[in-house]
């Protein structure tokens, strides 16, 4: 048995290849939308593949299982509460395929979705014990159930299902999932990173012995303990979470192996989409948006977290144009905005910001401040000095913010803007920088006049030395 995995850093998304070497097929399980990597390493491992797996309907990124079956003509299998509506074979609880000698059975694992499954893997199959020298392997695929040091979220649904979730939760844990031995090995969907869940690992597969005696959250507790340990504390929640579910179950558009590239633009050509009603978002640095952007873009540095800041922040079609630093920048950045289902991309800018500058378009720049400056603003007491604004998320802010700074996260800020006030300075500020220079270039695009980036973050403001609140405001 041959068993790859694939991470994606931003979103925490694992998916894998399990593949029988000897008959040459193979399954994918829980594959993103840009689905070539797939296809390289099956190409790579001479395998075909024949299944596509999943786990749950994915409420984090766009799922690439329908592009692979078309693109394989493989046949895509999901638990059959998904109700997909579109080619697939519904599995029932404890039905099994066959992958070559590979067999998957299907568990009924409800709790982070009322659909999801996990599967078992062993290689004994209906036909009997695997070919001679082969040893047979226990494995599970867990999805968005049991993760490596946590569990996976049920409050994706809304408020009103995450309890009722969690308490299926607990007992997929313990009355199934956690019945198996402890060499089992474990392989979940959702990783370091992942806004599934909290608390989690930056190993990427574990063992059933491994997490029941270091997962917290299986510690030996009753059932309503539990629901309150795992809804406690959990990252807020992307917009774009809400259009992945419904999305996925319909089918997204086909487009091949990997999303295409746009097209460039003249800054002419990307104006004009501009006073259509588009947006440009600059995907360079915090540094160079600061010393210098167009006027109304929205900074959005180019980094693993690109994809789950334009779902964050941007609404959903709207036309975009993209102002990188490199071309080299491109695919990557295209590939996230494909992943949470942006995809209206209507060019990147020929030459960049070199080109918007040379064209005399309007320009304008963030100033930026050092902590030790933020300072002695702050200790000024006066009119003048900015309300420090803290972007992070909550359980960030509560374990320790800048005293008297009000806690708004990045994500909440466009539509929150009435929150704040017109008539002071307003600080962004966040752990490194990064996004603080999203949440200040929303507050310029909003009209908000005088507004200022922290250049590093709270951890520097407390290694500077400088007094710290936490809890709550």
């Amino acid at each position: 048995m041959l068993i790859r995995q694939f991470e994606l850093e931003g979103l925490g998304h694992l998916s894998a290849l399990v593949a029988d070497e000897t008959a040459g097929v193979a399954a994918i399980v829980d594959p993103r939308r840009d689905v070539d990597v797939y296809l390289e390493a099956a190409a790579a491992a001479g395998v075909r593949i024949t299944h596509v797996v999943e786990t749950h309907l994915h409420n984090d990124y766009v799922s690439g299982a329908r592009e692979l079956a078309a693109l394989t003509g493989a046949t895509h299998m999901i638990g059959a509460g998904a109700e997909l509506r579109y080619e697939h074979r519904p599995l029932r609880d404890h039905e099994s395929f066959d992958v070559g000698w590979i067999r998957l059975t299907t568990l009924d694992t409800p709790g982070h979705t009322p659909e999801h499954v996990a599967f078992e893997v062993s290689d004994e199959t209906a036909t009997g014990t695997p070919p001679a020298g082969r040893q047979a392997r226990g494995l599970l695929f867990t999805g968005g159930s049991l993760l490596v040091g946590s569990v996976g979220r049920t409050d994706l649904l809304g408020p009103e299902s995450a309890a009722p979730l969690a308490r299926q939760m607990y007992h997929s844990l313990h009355d199934v999932l956690l019945d198996r031995d402890d060499g089992v090995a474990v392989y979940p969907t959702h990783g370091a990173g992942s806004l599934c869940s909290t608390g989690l690992s930056s190993e990427q597969s574990s063992t059933i012995g491994r997490e029941r005696r270091s997962d917290p959250l299986l510690r030996p507790m009753e059932v309503e303990a539990f629901v309150h340990a795992l809804l406690k504390g959990q990252p807020d929640v992307p917009g774009y979470f809400a259009r992945m579910r419904p999305m996925n179950q319909a089918g997204p558009r086909l487009v091949g192996a990997h999303p295409p590239l746009p097209p460039t633009l003249s800054v002419d050509a990307a104006r004009g989409v501009l006073d259509r009603g588009g947006l440009l978002i600059d995907a360079r640095s915090p540094l160079r948006y600061a010393r210098g952007h167009p006027v109304g873009a929205i900074s959005i540095p180019a980094d693993p977290s690109f994809g789950t800041w334009l779902g964050w922040v941007v609404e959903p079609d709207r036309p975009l144009v993209l102002l990188v630093r490199r071309p080299a920048d491109l695919d990557d950045l295209v590939r996230q905005a494909y992943r949470v289902g942006y995809e209206a991309l209507e060019g990147v800018i020929e030459g960049g910001w070199s080109a918007w500058q040379a064209s005399g378009a309007p320009t304008a720049t963030l100033p930026s401040v050092s902590v030790e400056r933020l300072a002695g603003l702050v200790a000024s007491g006066s009119r003048s000095s900015p309300v420090v604004i803290d972007v992070r998320q909550t359980s960030e802010f509560e374990s320790g913010h800048v005293p008297g700074s009000w806690h708004l996260m990045a994500g909440w800020l466009p539509d929150r803007l009435s929150q704040l006030p017109r008539d002071r300075p307003l600080a962004t500020i966040c752990a490194s920088g990064y996004r603080a220079s999203i949440a200040a270039s929303l507050l310029q695009r909003a009209g908000f006049g005088d507004v200022v980036r922290v250049e590093d973050g709270v951890v520097a403001w407390e290694a500077a030395g400088y007094p710290i609140e936490r809890g709550a405001r």
